[in-house]
């Protein structure tokens, strides 16, 4: 693989990572609360999803400001020898 490869993201790891992070919220809510009702969990769920929207789309903006730079970059050590 060389360096240029764009490492793509695993999804796997990204579906099981958001829902642990999903159950320990619900565990911690739990635990500081001392209850919890199905309104509560519901809610969470649209937090977290809604949280997962925003993540994605910082994570896209910045791939895309990042392509930017890259495609300027690369054309700056370009010499008249090179083919």
């Amino acid at each position: 693989m060389s360096d240029n490869t764009p490492l793509a993201p695993r999804g796997s790891t990204i579906t099981w990572g958001a829902i642990l992070l999903l159950v320990a919220s619900v565990v911690a809510i739990t635990a500081v609360f001392g209850s919890w009702s199905w309104s509560t969990v519901a809610w969470l769920v649209v937090a977290f999803g809604a949280l997962m929207v925003v993540a994605g789309l910082i994570g896209g903006i910045s791939r895309a400001i990042g392509r930017g730079r890259t495609r300027s970059a690369s054309t700056d050590r370009l010499t008249e020898d090179s083919t």
